[in-house]
């Protein structure tokens, strides 16, 4: 493997992370006058004279998005709650207005959580119209704010819901029955607040941004039907043995208040988008033909391995003049891939011989079968590298290097955010004496990554304190 493509693929991944800390993105979208006592987020302006200002945030990356608003505030904060994970916080080096405090551990609710979400809507509901709330949410915030629906009890909730989970509810499905049983989810914390005005800023973690789906959309209006919930736990046959105090809460119409949408402000500061955009401005920088093709790629990373294999067949037909333009484009669609055929456009409007980088994000899963240690972005270097080489001679000529990463420095559990796989990847494993098959059986990806080549294919960041899913880097290179 070419050093110079290593070493490249690795800024790319860096720069796209980077992009998406937490505190670069409050310094970006969100500008305070301390003469005009004007807060810009977005180019909206709101005027914060005469505003006692509050803080609510909740998700493993608010920690750096609290601390930069605080810092830009100041003194106009008066007060507020910070709920974060386990073992995530630190010492402040400054005196604060606000709480951090701990809770969810194992991403799990717990007390500790539900002690501060009652905290929050103490402090929510006694707001009054000269009161400004900033909310900041991130990925893990539903667990952290976990607070139930009187009269039911947080183990109801949580048993019901992992009941649910058993029984093949979706995501979707799981979040109807989430927010309906909850008192800060689905637009429950946005009106507690009232009167007061709402600006929440979102860190999105989740194929889509869906914004009732992060966190489970505390200010978002929930228009989920007053029976969804119950329907979807008659479909899983869990109704009959529904406790008497979630049954009570579900049918509770008290809690539907027409939602006060002049009064907040939803705001997705930070996305899987906004990260594969950093890695196209890079790998342009680094002299790649680059194309962002998706920001929404899910799916097990076994079949998505495949049929990145055919998107690559595909391309390197094409720059081997194999194809034309218009039959690549058609392939492509054909792909279960959900590409975004208009950037391939740039193809056919440059006149480029170099190396091409084709960008892609969101978020897969794996399929565990084995005992070994791993995560989906060390499994599907590793899958698409033995369909390389079981394929090479469909290739045209073209080496291919692919890294799949997670935005969050952490892959499963392991201390790699990913890994980097390559064509001739599984021949040099033998030469180590390393079967690729085995490891994949196994899932032991890990392992494999941290003996092969002694490391050098490990991506090992720690924590990155962001998380907006995976990216996905194929550099297409002539031989």
């Amino acid at each position: 493997m070419v050093k110079y493509t290593l070493d490249n693929l690795i800024k790319i991944y860096k720069t796209s992370y980077t992009a998406v800390l937490p505190e670069i993105l409050i310094k970006k979208y969100l500008k305070y006058d301390p003469i005009t006592e004007q807060l810009n987020v977005f180019g909206n302006n709101f005027y914060l004279k005469d505003k006692s200002v509050y803080v609510i945030g909740t998700g493993k990356a608010v920690k750096n998005m609290a601390i930069e608003v605080e810092s830009m505030l100041n003194s106009k904060i008066r007060d507020g709650y910070i709920s974060l994970p386990k073992g995530s916080f630190n010492k402040l080096e400054f005196k604060s207005n606000l709480k951090y405090i701990e809770g969810a551990k194992d991403n799990l609710p717990d007390e500790d959580a539900e002690n501060t979400s009652i905290k929050v809507k103490s402090l929510l509901s006694n707001m009054c119209i000269n009161d400004f709330v900033i909310v900041l949410i991130s990925g893990g915030g539903s667990a952290l704010l976990p607070l139930p629906k009187a009269p039911i009890t947080l183990e109801q909730k949580t048993t019901l819901i992992k009941k649910l989970a058993n029984c093949g509810a979706d995501i979707k499905e799981l979040n109807v029955v989430r927010k309906a049983t909850s008192d800060l989810k689905g637009g429950q914390l946005a009106l507690k607040a009232q009167p007061a005005k709402i600006v929440t800023l979102i860190l999105s973690d989740i194929v889509g941004d869906p914004l009732d789906l992060i966190a489970s959309g505390p200010t978002v209006e929930n228009k989920d039907s007053p029976t969804a919930a119950i329907n979807i736990i008659k479909k899983y046959h869990l109704f009959e043995d529904l406790p008497s105090s979630i049954l009570s809460a579900l049918e509770d119409k008290a809690h539907n208040r027409p939602f006060p949408h002049k009064n907040v402000h939803n705001y997705i500061i930070g996305s899987n988008k906004f990260s594969i955009d950093a890695a196209v401005s890079q790998a342009n920088k680094l002299h790649y033909l680059s194309v962002a093709l998706s920001y929404t790629i899910t799916g097990n990373v076994k079949d998505l391995a495949k049929q990145y294999y055919k998107l690559l067949k595909q391309f390197c037909d094409y720059l081997n003049g194999n194809i034309d333009f218009e039959t690549l484009k058609s392939d492509v669609s054909k792909l279960d891939l959900p590409v975004i055929l208009d950037n391939i456009n740039v193809l056919n409007t440059v006149d480029f011989k170099g190396d091409i980088c084709l960008i892609l994000g969101g978020e897969t899963t794996v399929e565990v079968t084995g005992s070994g240690k791993g995560g989906r972005n060390q499994q599907l270097p590793l899958e698409l590298s033995l369909l390389l080489h079981e394929n090479k001679h469909c290739l045209s000529d073209h080496e291919v290097y692919f890294l799949s990463a997670g935005t969050d420095g952490i892959d499963g559990p392991t201390d790699a955010a990913g890994a980097i796989g390559y064509t001739n990847l599984v021949t040099d494993a033998k030469k180590e004496n390393l079967d690729v098959k085995t490891y994949l059986t196994n899932n032991d990806s890990y392992n494999f990554y941290k003996k092969f080549r002694k490391g050098e294919l490990h991506i090992i960041t720690g924590h990155t304190n962001t998380n907006v899913m995976d990216i996905h880097l194929i550099v297409i290179s002539k031989q």
